[in-house]
């Protein structure tokens, strides 16, 4: 079974293929998936028709079966009947009945337009997105192309068309509670083709792209005003390719945060000094074989291998891992994430079946020369793959948010400093602040995670008394992944920060504990050699480490100085315990000079630090190096001193180029090679 990972590695190496023209979208009905999607509507990728001569008859066919019974006895929906609950009306007038359709569901709230207009960006809050725009037309124009609407071939070709000259309609952003399809939002969308001079669409290029209404547009482009005949109007509004739109590119989305997810849980178990032991396959492929479960523990054990950071396995010994396991939002990572993935996938595949379907009413059978009354139209399917999306981020962020929680609490994370500030903590609250946008991001998560369609209210006559609400529940997944984006973008700066500061406090420890070994002998030369053995140092490192670990939160001047003062103590039990006695004077002088020194040594560490170099964090961090320098080196992101004359922008301006960088496709090229395993030098 493929995992999760392959699926997002898959598909970001589609996008790029796409978008680099190696590989023609095609539009055959039975090919579309999520990246041609992305491709279509982010990267301005130009999907092909597939225009072979037995699609065109299968198209032709279709459409003469609906010419057909549209003058038969019997009634047919949409075609010689009213619409919804007013389908008790009967007309021969088919073309005007399309027309009257389009009119009706031409009700949304859009800007006062005209042409040219330049829009504010209160006005630009009311319509789709552009990209959105593209991808709807792509993925409608694959379900029209199956031959099961009866659409004519210069219909499909007319759409296309927009699509080849980068023709965006104006669509209102809210209208549809997708029950009969997406009907406002295609509306909008097609009758751009009739040329409506209130329908405006933009259009141009860069400085070039303006606003036209339909009649105007459709002159630049060469193309003539399409009147609709029996059922095209029906066939053009009547389906799912709006939700089913904006539901890939959040699909495509959400797949990239599950993987950053876990590397930054593996940044996360190395910045807290935590255990690998969580991850041992036996506790996963053995004892409890979910596939999402041991997929996480193997990629975040792939990951921390060649950490300097995070412990291998407990060690009694150490006076860092008083805590005999590591607490939840590390230790459960594997249960935690794993159930998440299995949901992504799941919806994957309930995406990648509605991009390839028809989802009008009726739908033309053309073997038996029929039309099928349903409801394919119905968008469930979309709202619960977007609803998975949705509590799935929430389950994410709610863990980024607990390791960030953990990170920045002096109590908890095991001897970084209050805020992982570098400066003065009287004076340096460096991420305080961050933490209160994190939680803020968090609770907005959380409210968007509540399912969407527990909220139906019966609409139109009350024939629509279910309906999906999949557009809607689409838009709010976006929504949710903005926000994601925001607190992850700000767990990854406090991850970087962090990896610096674990960084200064290895060197620091390189420089103290030689001078402690000194200091130590040199003001007490009447104690026998074999007191002051390896064992008797071992002893007082680590009550100094204790020391250093409890005392992050006090300013450098005076840190040092209760240091040494309690670590006396410590000195004068051992010496009790060897049985020898010593000067009083001498400890006091130990304890003087030691302090200065520990002092000294400090702020020559701190002075002389260099974020990004190859002394720095890379040195100690495991395959999340990569992270740590793509944010260092590509994306420039500062670290916060704590000072003035160093910190020349703000906080938020730093975590805001980590957020900008999640549209690109390096940020996702960084975080998926992380964990891709390497065979023969080769990902």
């Amino acid at each position: 079974m493929s995992t999760h990972l392959s699926c997002v590695s898959a598909q970001i190496a589609s996008v790029e293929a796409f978008s680099a023209g190696k590989i023609v979208a095609a539009i055959d009905g039975y090919s579309v998936d999520v990246p041609a999607v992305v491709a279509v509507s982010r990267r301005s990728h130009q999907p092909q028709v597939d225009s072979s001569d037995k699609n065109k008859k299968a198209i032709s066919d279709a459409v003469a079966v609906v010419a057909k019974l549209a003058v038969g006895e019997q009634s047919q929906y949409g075609i010689t009947t009213g619409f919804g609950g007013s389908a008790t009306t009967r007309t021969t007038q088919t073309a005007l009945l399309q027309k009257a359709l389009l009119a009706h569901c031409q009700a949304g709230i859009v800007p006062a337009f005209h042409t040219g207009k330049i829009l504010t960006p209160e006005e630009h809050d009311l319509l789709f997105p552009q990209d959105w725009i593209r991808g709807v037309m792509f993925v409608r124009l694959n379900s029209l192309i199956r031959a099961q609407s009866g659409t004519r071939w210069i219909v499909i070709e007319g759409l296309h068309k927009l699509l080849q000259h980068n023709v965006a309609p104006c669509v209102p952003l809210r209208q549809s509670i997708s029950a009969s399809g997406d009907l406002g939002p295609l509306a909008y969308i097609s009758s751009v083709l009739t040329g409506n001079p209130d329908i405006y669409a933009w259009y141009g290029e860069g400085a070039e792209r303006k606003v036209y209404d339909s009649a105007t547009l459709l002159k630049k482009i060469g193309l003539q005003p399409i009147e609709f005949i029996a059922k095209e109007g029906l066939s053009l509004i009547n389906g799912t390719g709006a939700s089913t739109a904006v539901a890939s590119l959040a699909m495509h989305d959400c797949h990239i945060l599950a993987v950053a997810s876990q590397v930054l849980s593996a940044f996360a178990v190395e910045n807290l000094k935590g255990s690998q032991e969580p991850f041992n396959p036996y506790l996963h492929n053995v004892a409890r074989p979910h596939p999402g479960q041991i997929e996480v523990a193997a990629n975040i054990r792939h990951v921390l291998l060649p950490s300097r950071l995070a412990r291998p396995h407990h060690v009694e010994s150490d006076p860092e891992a008083s805590l005999r396991q590591d607490r939840y939002c590390l230790r459960a990572v594997p249960q935690w994430l794993g159930p998440q993935l299995e949901d992504l996938l799941s919806a994957q595949q309930t995406i990648d079946v509605e991009l390839n379907s028809t989802t009008d009413n009726p739908i033309v059978d053309i073997k038996e020369g029929y039309l099928h009354h349903g409801a394919n139209f119905m968008a469930m399917a979309v709202t619960s793959a977007t609803e998975k999306m949705r509590l799935a981020l929430h389950h994410i962020a709610k863990l980024m948010f607990a390791q960030l929680t953990d990170l920045l609490n002096h109590s908890m994370n095991c001897g970084l400093p209050p805020n992982l500030a570098v400066g003065e903590p009287s004076v340096d609250y460096s991420l305080k602040g961050a933490d209160v946008a994190a939680a803020s991001y968090l609770s907005e998560i959380a409210y968007l995670a509540n399912p969407v369609s527990t909220h139906v209210i019966s609409a139109e006559m009350h024939n629509q008394s279910i309906n999906s609400l999949a557009l809607m529940s689409g838009r709010y997944t976006l929504e949710a992944v903005k926000l994601c984006r925001m607190l992850m973008a700000t767990h990854i700066f406090s991850l970087c920060q962090a990896a610096d500061l674990r960084t200064m406090e290895k060197i620091f420890r390189s420089l103290v504990f030689p001078i402690l070994r000194a200091e130590t002998k040199a003001h007490f030369p009447g104690v026998p050699e074999p007191v002051l053995n390896d064992e008797f140092f071992r002893l007082l490192t680590n009550r100094l480490i204790l020391l250093l670990n409890a005392s992050t939160d006090q300013d450098s001047g005076t840190r040092f100085e209760r240091v040494t003062s309690d670590l006396r103590s410590t000195l004068l039990a051992l010496f009790e315990t060897a049985q020898v006695e010593v000067p009083l004077g001498a400890i006091s002088a130990w304890r003087a000079v030691l302090s200065k020194k520990m002092l000294r040594a400090f702020i020559e560490m701190r002075e002389g630090y260099v974020p990004g170099s190859p002394e720095s964090a890379v040195t100690i961090l495991g395959r999340t190096g990569a992270l740590y320098a793509y944010v260092r080196g590509e994306l420039g992101v500062k670290l916060h001193w704590g000072t003035p004359e160093k910190d020349r922008t703000a906080i938020g301006t730093e975590i805001g180029k980590i957020f900008h960088a999640w549209k690109t496709p390096k940020m996702a090229e960084v975080l998926v090679g992380i964990l891709e395993k390497h065979e023969g030098g080769k990902l």
